[in-house]
């Protein structure tokens, strides 16, 4: 079994070194400034503020799920103390 681990360990520092060697070339290669490219505008202004709308609306959701769920435990404890007052 050990011998297995150490072979597949080999190999896998055997392809790490080929990927590497293999990707220098790349990392190597100049590139050139393109000029007098077309720019497309994206209205960033709008998408910002549906993103804060998005965020805002999620969050008043979860108060108002935590509120009601609140709301319904106060109930539940203040009908516990009413019931043990009256069996007490």
């Amino acid at each position: 079994m050990t011998t297995t681990i150490g072979r597949w360990m080999r190999r896998a520092v055997l392809a790490t070194a080929l990927l590497a060697v293999s990707a220098a070339p790349a990392l190597a290669q100049q590139f050139e400034k393109v000029e007098r490219i077309q720019r497309e505008e994206i209205p960033a202004a709008r998408f910002v503020a549906i993103a804060y709308g998005i965020i805002w609306i999620a969050i008043l959701t979860y108060v108002v799920v935590v509120a009601g769920g609140l709301r319904r435990v106060n109930d539940e404890i203040a009908d516990l103390k009413r019931r043990l007052r009256s069996k007490g």
